[in-house]
Order: structure tokens, then sequence, then C-alpha cells
């Protein structure tokens, strides 16, 4: 008998600390004991006030479930209010401001937790508040707009993670309180008349003016291949060179991928990858598609120019909305200094956007990897060859990192990419596994290169270490940890608090909570990755699809898969699981087909053995273990000969051969809960001479599920006997489990 419904319409409160892994990364103990304070001085308090009861609480987080949308919203804008307050008081470096989102809609009881749409609608609006801001969905203002005097400023329908239809938003703010100051395009105090082209600046640089454009470079919103994201956003075109010399390219190149990376170190800012920005290259576009096609507002572009010992770089930033020129700057000096000024510049745009920064943050920015320009230059030839996610490429780019630290030892990025070039044929296990040059294992490389890395602090050691906590079983040697999903979610968090713009840190996390059983926060972080970084290699959609599979949409995680590997048919590490994707939907032809396309000519191992054998990329621990043989059944069923169903399998069953049969019965058990109709031929095989057909035949009744039911008696009598007994053991608890779940 199925349970009575516990849903119910309820008002919910998320509220989440804004910047909480730099905060903790700069005091742990001091933000944890700061948030236990408000939580027992303020939130509690409050809630109790407005008759609200918390919910769920996560460190960070809260989830508040109130009466209704005026007790939400008062008790919302009172914390806040109350926040404010204590901030007065606070050090720069202590401020704790909360984003808080407000819905309306259906939740379920969970003990003391609630669950449902509602609650993800919350969380999703919470996203979209600013540090110290309100947002809420159009039915909490339907309720509380004429029972509350505030100022309610629509955001338009939002697209948000796992929400199928648009959200309409709002931001809330108490009546006549101006809204938080968003950054603001600023253009240069000094006017120029015709001719003078240069002012003269603080550290000796000038001014520099684009020629005036009567038709401004103008984006239209319309034609955004993206939303723009709730930060202002930024890309950075990479800069021509103005030499007139081949050789001098790189220079200018590497010049453009620090600023990039120094620009994405600031939390206020959203900065488009270099992976993508380098797509356009050689590309003539305007600064307005350029915005358009990675949905941006700002665009920074330029030249640079070399000329013996010394350097000249043109620099400007547009804002595409409007098409005028924010700010705009000429730097000379000698050739040695050049990233010195590259640091200056990322500066000077945070301050042209009035963006705050804080110590962390100025300190990366400041910090300049390299003083040695071959060096800076042996590592942009490898990271460009490195950008484009291939074997030969990313084999060819290894010589040039070790260049790299050859000519600075000191060089942290340079020694953490070389790490990652021998990191990646051990990840993506199709690659060649020996360096062709001295022999050694990559795995063995990488472990080398990788005690370099950690010695110098950079974002993507983080990186590294979550993805070695993710894949490698053993690396106690390297760091002295753990390997787990926990540790691997610690350092993506690090990675992301250091570098927020880092795609790579982003598509960390969402590994790290998709292999721990939560799909849907990991697949928000995958699309952020995809959203930073828009033409993004092709192992990200590998990533999406996995949660996608967790989540049981196989049809979608195929969708994913197909579209990829037809726009990179390269992405061979892609198509095992795009076929056990299909095959898990029932897709058996077209499974087959793409287990062929994966297999193809160039593998000595057979079809069965190379899918027996196969080590998927993705693994699942805890709690979701399970799905790694879910995985693996999807391909060992794609595999299957033509034309081979259960029909088909339920009459090899008949056969006196044991061999036979048990591959009949291990085939069955491919097929899940689709075999149903072979149970009475599998409860027979429980009593066969074999004991390996009495193993497989209760094995595939488990697999089958709840209607394996009339075998559970058959099951019971087998338990205990040897082997085959245990697996039946085994399988009866999982039907009855299913039996269970199907109840509630």
């Amino acid at each position: 008998m199925k349970s009575p419904s516990n849903r119910r319409l309820a008002a919910i409160l998320a509220a989440d600390v804004a910047g909480y892994s730099r905060l903790t990364a700069s005091d742990e103990e001091g933000t944890v004991a700061a948030l236990r304070a408000i939580r027992s001085e303020v939130v509690e308090p409050l809630t109790d006030q407005h008759g609200g009861r918390i919910a769920n609480t996560a460190g960070d987080s809260f989830l508040i479930e109130f009466r209704s949308a005026v007790d939400a919203l008062r008790a919302a804008l009172s914390i806040q209010d109350r926040l404010q307050a204590r901030n007065v008081v606070a050090g720069a470096d202590r401020v704790i401001l909360l984003r808080i989102g407000l819905n309306v809609g259906d939740v379920i009881s969970n003990g003391d937790d609630i669950l449902g749409d509602g609650v993800n609608v919350a969380a999703r609006l919470e996203a979209l508040a600013e540090p110290g801001g309100i947002t809420a969905s159009e039915a909490v203002v339907g309720y509380a707009r004429k029972s509350i005097a505030a100022d309610f400023i629509p955001m338009g329908p939002q697209r948000v993670k796992n929400i199928p239809e648009p959200v309409k938003a709002f931001r809330v703010q108490k009546s006549g309180h101006a809204p938080q100051k968003a950054a603001r395009a600023t253009v240069p105090r000094a006017r120029l008349a015709a001719g003078a082209g240069i002012l003269a600046a603080a550290a000796g640089a000038v001014l520099w003016l684009a020629p005036s454009q009567p038709n401004p470079d103008q984006a239209v919103v319309a034609r955004m291949a993206f939303p723009l994201p709730d930060l202002p956003s930024v890309a950075v075109m990479p800069l021509a060179d103005a030499t007139g010399e081949t050789g001098n390219a790189t220079l200018a190149d590497g010049f453009s991928e620090d600023l990039i990376t120094d620009l994405s170190r600031i939390s206020g800012l959203f900065v488009i990858s270099g992976n993508s920005s380098f797509a356009y290259q050689d590309r003539q576009i305007s600064t307005a598609q350029f915005a358009e096609e990675l949905g941006v507002r700002y665009v920074v572009d330029g030249s640079l120019r070399r000329t013996g010992a010394d350097f000249r770089a043109n620099i400007r930033l547009t804002d595409t909305s409007s098409g005028q020129l924010v700010w705009a700057e000429r730097f000379d000096g000698p050739v040695e200094n050049i990233f010195s000024f590259q640091n200056r510049i990322a500066l000077d745009i945070a301050n042209a956007l009035d963006l705050p920064l804080d110590d962390e943050e100025r300190t990366g920015i400041e910090q300049v990897d390299t003083a040695t320009i071959a060096a800076r230059e042996a590592f942009q030839q490898g990271w460009e060859l490195f950008a484009r996610f291939n074997e030969q490429d990313n084999l060819a780019a290894i010589p040039h990192f070790e260049q790299a630290v050859l000519l600075d030892p000191d060089y942290g990025r340079a020694w953490a990419f070389l790490a990652m070039a021998h990191l990646r044929p051990h990840i993506l296990h199709h690659w060649q596994g020996y360096t062709p040059a001295t022999g050694q294992t990559h795995i063995g490389e990488f472990y080398k290169y990788l005690r370099e890395a950690a010695r110098h602090d950079t974002p993507l050691k983080h990186v590294i270490r979550a993805m070695v906590l993710l894949n490698l079983p053993d690396w106690e040697g390297v760091y002295g940890g753990s390997r787990g999903t926990s540790e691997a979610r610690q350092e993506a968090a690090k990675a992301i608090a250091l570098q927020p713009s880092d795609p790579e840190a982003h598509l960390a996390m969402g590994w790290a909570l998709i292999a721990a059983g939560e799909p849907q926060e990991g697949l928000a972080f995958v699309h952020a990755a995809m959203r930073l970084d828009p033409r993004h290699p092709s192992h990200y959609a590998l990533f999406e699809a996995a949660a996608l599979f967790a989540m049981e949409d196989y049809a979608q995680a195929a969708v994913v898969l197909q579209a990829e590997v037809d726009r990179n048919p390269q992405a061979r590490e892609l198509m095992p699981v795009a076929a056990s994707a299909l095959a898990m939907q029932g897709e058996l032809r077209a499974a087959r087909a793409m287990v062929e396309r994966w297999h193809g000519s160039n593998s000595s191992a057979s079809l069965p053995a190379a899918v027996q054998d196969y080590f998927f990329i993705l693994r699942w621990t805890g709690a979701s273990r399970h799905l790694n043989q879910r995985l693996t059944d999807g391909l060992r069923l794609a595999a299957l000969p033509p034309g081979t169903t259960v029909a088909s399998l339920r009459a090899e069953l008949s056969l006196p051969d044991a061999i036979t049969q048990r591959q009949a019965v291990q085939a069955l058990g491919l097929f899940g809960a689709a075999a149903a109709p072979a149970v009475p031929e599998l409860t027979k095989l429980l009593q066969s001479p074999s004991a390996f057909v009495r193993k497989e035949a209760a094995n595939t009744l488990g697999n089958i599920g709840v209607a394996a039911a009339p075998a559970l008696a058959a099951l019971d009598a087998l338990a205990g006997k040897g082997l085959a007994g245990k697996r039946a053991t085994l399988a009866a608890e999982r039907i009855r489990r299913s039996l269970a779940e199907e109840e509630l």
C-alpha cells in the first residue's frame, strides 16, 4: 500500500554565503565561528519571529520554510538588514554577505528536510542574487507586493539549471533603497584635441585612443549566443602582432593568455577562457560579433609591437552593449618588463569596471610567473598545442613545457602543465602509455613532475590534486592525501577560489560531485565550465553525460555524446559511454553501431574482449558505486551480436549445453527489467547441476528486480549453498528492496 502524500505548498528561503571558499581559505576557523554566530544571533531568531522553520543547513547555506510568501520576504529583508548592521563594525576581511532566493512552490518532506521543484527554484534564484541581495520568483512577488513596501525590480525570464521553463525573477530591496552599485563603464577623463593622441600617465605610460567611430560597433543582446552573466563579463581577443615578424607572434599570444589568466582571478568578473578566445585567433571579426558569439558585454583587444629591446602595447576595453570605449592605454618599456606591464593592465581593467579586489586577488595578479622571455615563449608554444586536446598535440606540447622549466626552474605554471600533459594519457587511457623519447610510462613521468609542481602555488595545482583523488587509487607518496570525492571537492573549491573563471576548476568540482552521487549539483558546475569555455573540448560533454546517466536520463546523455562525437570524430573516449547510454534506453541498433565505430579496425582485441576489459574514465563511489556496473552492463549489451533479443536468449536457456546456458543467462542480465519474460526459465535454472549457471541465474533475477518476485522462494531455498547461494541471497535482497521502493 502506498504511503499518503507528504507534498504541500510552502514559501522557501534559500540562502548561501557569497565567497565562502575565499573566506575559509583565508580564515577557516574564524569563518566557521562567524557563521555559527550569524545562525544563532540572526537567522534563528528572525526565522522564529516570522513563523519559519529551518529545514536544512550545510555550513555555508540555509534552507528555511515559511507558511506564506509575506513571512518569507519579511524574514529575508530583516536578515539582510541585521547582517548589514553587523558588517558595518566588522573588518573588511571579515564581512559576510548572504545571497537569498525566495520561491513559493510544491515541497516534499524528507524527515526534517524538504525537497522538490519549489526548493530547486529557490536555490537557483539564490544563485542569481547579488551578495547582500534578494531575488524572488514571480509567485512570491504576487503574494507579497500588496503587503510589503519594497521595490520589486524585474529581471525578466531567467533560464536556470535543471528547470525546464524560464523563471520570472525580481530583485527585491527596501523601498527607496538604492540598488547595489553595479559595475559601470568609465571613459578617460581627459578630453584630447585632434592630433594630441597621448597623455602622460603616472607610470610613464601614455593613453592611447582609437579613432572615433561614427557608427559604433555595437553588440545586439538578441544575437548573443548565451545569456549575459549576472557579473560583468569580458573576453580577450588575442592581441595582434604589430611587429611584422613571425617570431614575435608567440610573445603577443603569451601576453594575451597571461592577461586572460590574470583577469580570471577576479571574483567579481566573468572571463571567457583562453581556449575559446584563441579559437578566433585567425579570424577577422569585429568586437561586436566576438562579444555576441561568446556571450559577453566587454571585449579587450589591441596590439603588441616589439622593436629591438623595447615593446609597445596598445590595449583597450570596449563596452559592446553601447559600442563605447571604457578604457584605453598605451604601454611602452623594455621587453624584460613586459609581464609587469601586463599585470598592471588587469588591475586597470578592474579599476575601470569598479571591481574591488581583495588582497589574495591582487597578490595573484601582481605575481609574475616568470621573468624569462624565452621560457614564456616556450610555455606558450606548449600551451597552444596542449589546448587542442588531442593525443598528437598533447605529446608535442611536452618538449616545449620541458624547455620552459629548463630555462626557468621556478616557473610553477609550466611545471603544472608539464605534469598535466603526462596525466592526460593515463586518464584518457586509449592514448599510448609511453613517452616516445624516454620510454617511461606517462604516469611515472607525471608523478615526477607533480612533485615539482607542488612546490609552487598555482590554481592548476589544486585542479590536478582533485583529478588525482578522483582517478588514481594510490597517491599518498605525493601529497600525503587519500583518495576520495570529499577531498577532491576541497581541492576544486581552492582552485575556484584562486581563479573563479577557470573552467577546469569548475569541471573538477563537477566531476567530484557526480562521482559522489550528486549529479544535479555536479551538472551545474559542468555547465558553468562550458559557459566559461564555450568552445570547450570534448571531454566536457563526457561529464555532462555522466550526470545525465546517473539521473537515468539515458536519452539525453546519448544525445549529448552523439552530438559531440559528430563534431569531433576523434573523441573516441566518448563512444563507449554513448554506446552504453543508447543500449540502456533500448536503442540496441544504434548502440551496436556506436560500439563498432569505437572498436574500429585499430584494436588488436576482439570486440567481446575489448568490451570485457574496458575501464571507464568515469567512476562513481559510495552509494553510487552501482552506476559503474550499470555503465559496464550497457556497453556489454551494446556489443551483443546483432539480432540478440530476450526471446532468442530464452530459447538458448533450454539447450542442454551448460556453457551456452551460462552465456545466455549473462546476456539476459544485461537487459535488466526487460528480461522479465525469462523469469520462469531462470527460476528453473537455479536447480541446474552447474554451479556457474546457478550463480548467473541468481544474478540475472536480481537485475530484473520486481518482476522476478515469483523466484523469491527458489532463491531463498538456494541461499547458503556455496557461491551460488551467496548470489541468491543478494538477488533476493535486491528484489525485496525493489518491491519495497515500488510501494512507496
